[in-house]
């Protein structure tokens, strides 16, 4: 009893953090702050994510107070071919826009799909994981798919997370040439998100390894118990034990032979 209670806490533990990587992966993955630049000169924040990115104009005062008014976000897709023909004519015209250096990193370059890609495959599998986790407990062989799978997605986030972390920190993509100056971008929020829903499944796949062993663990001791029993008799008993309705023939009495005594005489 006390076995099955931990199988299921563990596999509860398990699904539940998958749920809650699947939430915070998502929310980043959807997110366009992944980039964030201040643009003083143009008095504009920009936001580049990985299939989409937003401009917000600078906050201003709308009263006397400290009071600030938040601009709302003008977004545009990195695979839309009229932002595409956009970016294309503001570069043809570089010497004359001074914003034509910052387009470039509106672009949708092969590191975003590569992101991409893996953020969506981890995302089918740790749902995968979760199909299969769910169907643990009447299966027991399908723990293997769990950890399988989960082990998987949470490969392909970390391979996110590091693609992004080193391609975000190359000079290129690093830093945003204005009109009159050079700006540093930063790490948003959003790729905050991504890492902590990837550290919740290293710690679900970390659950779900115990879950797999306790179910295999479980399901043989299952197997040797409701074997059946026969208790074995001794070879020799089974060999020599006497039949129903045999008697045995008396024994001859013991008799003892008189020696005969023979007398020496001479020759």
């Amino acid at each position: 009893m006390g076995s099955t209670a931990t199988q299921k806490l563990l596999l509860a533990l398990s699904i539940v953090l998958i749920l809650v990587g699947i939430c915070l992966t998502s929310a980043g993955c959807f997110s366009p702050a992944w980039q964030v630049v201040d643009i003083r000169e143009f008095r504009a924040e920009h936001q580049h994510g990985l299939w989409w990115d937003c401009i917000r104009a600078e906050k201003h005062v709308v009263s006397v107070g400290d009071f600030y008014d938040e601009t709302p976000l003008h977004c545009m897709y990195k695979f839309d071919n009229s932002a595409e023909l956009v970016i294309q004519n503001t570069l043809n015209n570089i010497d004359e826009d001074g914003a034509a250096g910052e387009s470039e990193h509106h672009r949708f370059w092969a590191w975003h799909k590569a992101i991409l890609f893996f953020i969506i495959t981890s995302e089918f599998l740790a749902f995968i994981s979760i199909c299969s986790g769910v169907c643990a407990p009447c299966v027991p062989s399908t723990a293997f798919a769990f950890s399988i799978s989960l082990f998987i997605a949470m490969l392909c986030s970390l391979l996110a997370d590091g693609v992004f972390f080193l391609a975000a920190n190359r000079v290129d993509n690093r830093f945003v040439q204005g009109m009159v100056g050079t700006y540093e971008q930063r790490i948003g929020y959003a790729f905050y998100l991504h890492l902590m829903g990837t550290l919740c499944w290293i710690g679900a796949f970390i659950c779900t390894l115990l879950t797999t062993y306790k179910f295999v663990a479980g399901d043989q001791d299952d197997g040797r118990n409701e074997l059946p029993y026969r208790r074995e008799e001794p070879l020799l008993h089974d060999k020599f034990a006497s039949p129903v309705g045999y008697r045995p023939s008396p024994q001859v009495p013991y008799r003892t032979t008189s020696i005969t005594q023979y007398r020496e005489t001479s020759a």
